[in-house]
């Protein structure tokens, strides 16, 4: 039988260290260290009740912990918006529930946003 964590929280926490090199807002980002899909942490879970209990599932890491710990209600168009820019942080201050358009712009205004046929010295003669 497969360890189990007293709680969600904990299982987080496990997973997790503060990170030496990336921070934000004077606080250390909580870097992921287990799985990763698409380059965003992600946890496998099982339901609990209703018609697929047993079954399991995967959830983003991220989001799970804006749930857990701030309390945040995420719908499933929602997405968990990382502040420091680092895709495997899990540190609950650094992240924001929001749109995908937030997202994007918050890409765009951080300058991490590339798009190469907006970008005249990259764009190809056709």
């Amino acid at each position: 039988m497969p360890f189990k964590y007293p709680s969600l929280v904990d299982r987080l926490l496990a997973n997790s260290y503060p990170s030496e090199t990336h921070v934000h807002a004077g606080e250390r980002c909580w870097v992921w260290m287990g799985k990763t899909r698409n380059g965003y942490p992600a946890m496998t879970l099982r339901y609990k009740s209703g018609p697929r209990k047993g079954k399991v599932y995967n959830a983003g890491a991220h989001r799970l912990a804006l749930i857990v710990f701030k309390g945040r209600r995420m719908t499933p168009k929602m997405v968990a918006r990382h502040l420091c820019n680092n895709p495997l942080c899990i540190n609950p201050a650094h992240l924001l529930g929001g749109s995908q358009r937030a997202n994007v712009r918050q890409c765009v205004n951080d300058g991490r946003h590339k798009t190469p046929f907006r970008d005249p010295e990259k764009r190809t003669a056709r």
